[in-house]
């Protein structure tokens, strides 16, 4: 047994307070000089029941007070599942990233594309965005503000930031976004078409180190040209290295399509199961204490005016 709305009880207090006052307060009486004759008449039913008429209008507003507190049981509970990561997306909008993929467009043209979609298709995920060059930008933190930032995707441009490749500092800033997040499934997807030339910023193996200990798994993509032999200046044993390190995978791909796969292979790898609400089927008590209330109202009234007349 639980109350809906447990406040309401505290009309206990002036309820009985009242019905106390007006049972301790004068009653009319005729002066008599003697009341031994009365006392030798006989008691009848009714006068017995006027004795205990003024207790109904109590009765019936402690029963209105307990309505009032919405008393309940619980019949049945249904649980909600969902899903749900808190997602940094980490790009390279480095000058290389205008070359052209297999299939003509340009790197960072299937790259927007497919992240929009990427963005566009989550439901309960929070997604956050870091672009970097030889710096990085934590643009967006994670947020499910889809539409908001799918626009500013669509206006991502080289030239941002001094040109250069630094993939560390790329991995540094989305890890920082997710070190406070209580979500619980963290994750990093970087993407990028280069080899690490920003030397004088963070190592990407050190920033991988910290994801790991932080227990964020960062997926690493390589854009990368068509065919068994690569002519893009991609380091993909660092990448394959920064992902086993943190315990996610590595990606290459060469076209839009092949873009479109990866990422929809690390959001069905990346899934965390949880419980979006509780519900729970309640049995309600009050109709019926209102109900109860409203009759003993009637029978007062009813006895009150008709049955127990008085004279005026």
């Amino acid at each position: 047994m639980e109350f809906g709305a447990p406040w309401a009880l505290a009309l206990v207090v002036p309820v009985l307070a009242v019905a106390w006052w007006r049972h301790r307060a004068p009653k009319p009486a005729i002066a008599v000089p003697s009341t031994a004759a009365l006392l030798s008449i006989p008691t009848t039913s009714r006068q017995r029941l006027a004795r205990w008429l003024p207790v109904l209008p109590v009765v019936a507003a402690l029963l209105l007070t307990g309505a009032a507190a919405r008393p309940r049981v619980g019949e049945a509970a249904t649980r909600v599942p969902g899903e749900g990561v808190d997602i940094v997306l980490s790009l390279d909008l480095s000058s290389s990233m205008t070359s052209s993929l297999s299939d003509g467009r340009t790197r960072l043209e299937g790259t927007k594309e497919v992240v929009r979609e990427f963005i566009t298709n989550r439901v309960n995920d929070r997604v956050g965005l870091v672009v970097f060059q030889r710096e990085a930008i934590p643009l967006v933190p994670p947020t499910t503000d889809y539409r908001a930032l799918d626009e500013l995707v669509a206006e991502l441009e080289p030239g941002l930031l001094p040109d250069g490749t630094g993939i560390g500092v790329g991995i540094g800033a989305a890890v920082n976004m997710l070190r406070d997040s209580r979500a619980a499934s963290r994750v990093v997807v970087l993407l990028t078409d280069g080899r690490h030339n920003a030397r004088e910023s963070i190592a990407p193996l050190d920033a991988a180190e910290l994801a790991a200990q932080l227990g964020i798994p960062v997926y690493t993509i390589a854009v990368v040209d068509e065919g068994p032999r690569r002519f893009s200046d991609v380091d993909e044993e660092l990448l394959q290295a920064i992902a086993e390190r943190t315990g996610a995978r590595f990606f290459a791909a060469s076209s839009t399509a092949e873009l479109r796969a990866v990422y929809e292979e690390i959001a069905r790898l990346e899934t965390s199961p949880f419980e979006r609400g509780r519900y729970l089927r309640y049995r309600e008590f009050g109709p019926w204490l209102a109900a109860a209330a409203a009759a003993l109202l009637a029978a007062w009234a009813v006895l009150d005016s008709l049955w127990l007349r008085r004279a005026p």
